[in-house]
């Protein structure tokens, strides 16, 4: 295949250096670099994933069989206390370390560009790269450039964007539109026939480090809900359990109709194939993989969010028709239950909701786009 074989010999100019895909902590920077992993890794291109010593990362690639290596990292907490404080200073000294060792990943690979998702583990290998004069290509999924991004795009040679150019302050010519890339599982079950099932499915995502705001809702409307809809949870590890047990504690008829999982790769695909309506955060990452399903989306963005971005990133998608938006403050249990139970009553405007977040976010080509650029050198 003509793509292929310009991959290839992409491999060859870049002397089996390895590319560097950094990013971490939240599955919205882990899930693309996985994807672009994928990608590299079918057309023979090395790659290495550097991500932090703490976070889902490690333990994501490993499952892939992917070279990983893991550096220091501080995290800036934009928000004043004596504890913030502290932590901001021991911080400075975790980015001072994480630095010096992507220094010196950089020099003992040989790696000619570095390819950043963002994330505080991100910046001390961008800021290596600068150093050594290696290129620098980030990715953007929100509608407001987090706080490693807007560092970085000072000196990136290629900016790649999910939501259209215009709505960065500081766009030009390097910057990019190219959505966001997704695992493969997900892209091929996309194209497959619906599954069959005799009732309704509410796919609820509280993310890697859970919702606690979400896990709640949903614990309080379950009793209602389960009457309707069969619901998959991922809760996040820190409350797992505690669901577990409400699932053992629902009466018999319904406790087949809650599933609660602290986590889920594999089986994703299956469950986005499945649902009728999602319920989660404003993760640009998980709207993107929504969308190639055309499924309806609940969004409840994480208040003050870095920059808000997440409020921007719904708001986008409410005013386009492409999803609900609920800010936390304006919900109660109640409401969250009243408005699952009159979303599943209401097919149409699910399917609608569904086609034109599939509309607004269009993934085709994202992963192969994202490739050719790191892999070719491109700039503008």
């Amino acid at each position: 295949m003509p793509h292929e074989k310009q991959m290839m010999d992409n491999q060859s100019t870049n002397n089996q250096h390895p590319i560097l895909l950094v990013g971490g902590g939240t599955g919205g920077h882990i899930f693309p670099l996985v994807a672009i992993g994928e990608e590299l890794a079918s057309l023979k291109i090395p790659f290495i994933f550097i991500g932090g010593r703490v976070g889902r990362e490690g333990e994501v690639v490993a499952e892939y069989g992917w070279p990983f290596k893991a550096i220091s990292a501080g995290k800036w907490r934009r928000y004043w206390s004596l504890a913030a404080v502290t932590q901001n200073i021991l911080d400075v000294g975790r980015f001072i370390r994480g630095y010096f060792q992507a220094l010196s990943l950089l020099i003992t690979t040989g790696s000619p560009v570095i390819f950043s998702k963002g994330g505080y583990v991100a910046l001390p290998m961008v800021m290596a790269a600068k150093l050594l004069g290696r290129r620098i290509v980030i990715h953007e999924s929100d509608s407001v450039m987090g706080l490693t991004n807007r560092i970085s795009v000072r000196v990136a040679s290629k900016v790649l964007t999910a939501f259209s150019p215009s709505v960065f302050p500081n766009h030009d010519s390097r910057f990019e539109q190219v959505g966001i890339p997704i695992r493969r599982t997900l892209r091929q079950a996309a194209n497959l026939q619906g599954v069959r099932k005799s009732r309704p499915l509410i796919l609820v995502i509280a993310g890697i480090q859970g919702s606690k705001a979400i896990n709640r809702f949903v614990r309080e409307a379950l009793p209602e809900i389960v009457q309707v809809a069969d619901v998959v949870h991922i809760t996040g590890e820190a409350e797992i359990l505690s669901h577990k047990t409400i699932a053992q504690g629902l009466s018999k008829k319904y406790q087949n109709a809650y599933r609660p999982f602290a986590f889920i790769t594999r089986e994703l695909p299956y469950y986005f194939r499945s649902s009728d309506l999602i319920v989660s955060r404003a993760s640009a990452t998980t709207i993107a993989e929504a969308a190639l399903f055309s499924r309806a989306m609940y969004l409840v963005p994480l208040p003050n969010s870095a920059s808000d971005h997440q409020l921007a990133n719904a708001l986008h998608l409410q005013a386009a028709g492409a999803a609900v938006l609920r800010e936390e403050k304006d919900l109660n249990n109640e409401k969250f239950t009243d408005d699952i139970k009159r979303l599943l009553a209401d097919k149409a405007q699910l399917q609608n909701l569904g086609a034109r977040l599939s509309k607004y976010f269009n993934e085709q080509g994202a992963v192969e786009r994202t490739v050719e650029v790191i892999s070719k050198g491109e700039t503008i």
